[in-house]
């Protein structure tokens, strides 16, 4: 009885409050499809192939946040921060200013070590980041990680051998993404993740899962035949929106939607 009265009183704050906050991407075409933008304190999955747009789609996410004096925390995964820079300027965006006032961090991890989850937990929790990045999931589905015995993860394998579990098994990447995910809500910010899209696969991300976790999904496409790159909202929390494909391009100043 207690518990029914607990969900009638969260369903009624609900009502009280039908319009979701926005938090903009950093393109105006894009935040007007959107209603205004991404859910705020929501996870937003960019999925595509290689050159498709997925990491500018992300520069402009915090290049905006930059620009209203946000927070900011980009994680990159098998990148380093210095190739991330140099491509950020070739696309218009120099964000050393940034970084040398304190409003973005930018940090390398390695997954293939044990204190990668430590490490991420201590940036993403407790910092007040308004604006996350996690640039990409797709490394998960080749390496396991060595996870800690002390985890508290209710439902899930503990892996603590390297050889436990096949890499791409789907216990092992639903862990992976649980819990990744479970830190990126936890810190209350806006956050992206972005995935690479194999050609022929019936997925909207490489592994499968983080589409269904996530609170919206952008898909990006590539079609070297016709010379041209595609944008499409397949799933946004709350937000009405088109699934038609949406045209745009990649310039010296970053995206272009058409």
């Amino acid at each position: 009885m207690m518990e029914d009265l607990f969900y009638r009183e969260e369903i009624e704050k609900s009502k009280e409050k039908l319009t979701l906050d926005r938090v903009s991407t950093g393109i105006p075409k894009l935040d007007d499809l959107l209603q205004g933008g991404y859910p705020k304190n929501g996870i937003i999955l960019v999925s595509g192939p290689p050159g498709s747009g997925k990491t500018i789609l992300c520069f402009h996410f915090i290049d905006k946040g930059i620009k209203q004096g946000e927070k900011c925390l980009y994680i990159a995964v098998d990148q380093n921060v210095k190739s991330l820079l140099i491509h950020a300027c070739s696309v218009g965006f120099d964000f050393l200013p940034a970084m040398e006032k304190g409003l973005l961090k930018m940090i390398e991890v390695d997954i293939e070590k044990s204190s990668t989850y430590n490490r991420i937990a201590n940036e993403v929790i407790g910092r007040e980041y308004q604006r996350v990045v996690f640039d990409s999931l797709s490394p998960f589905i080749d390496t396991p990680f060595v996870i800690d015995r002390d985890v508290d993860f209710d439902k899930v394998p503990i892996i603590d051998k390297l050889s436990a579990y096949p890499a791409d098994s789907r216990s092992v990447l639903r862990f992976h993404l649980r819990r990744l995910f479970d830190l990126l809500r936890k810190s209350q910010s806006t956050s992206l993740v972005t995935s690479e899209l194999l050609e022929g696969k019936n997925t909207l991300s490489r592994d499968g899962i983080s589409e269904f976790l996530a609170d919206g999904v952008i898909l990006l496409s590539v079609d070297p035949l016709m010379d041209r790159r595609k944008l499409t909202i397949w799933k946004m929390r709350g937000t009405k929106h088109t699934l038609k494909p949406q045209d745009m391009i990649i310039t010296g100043r970053g995206i272009d939607i058409k």
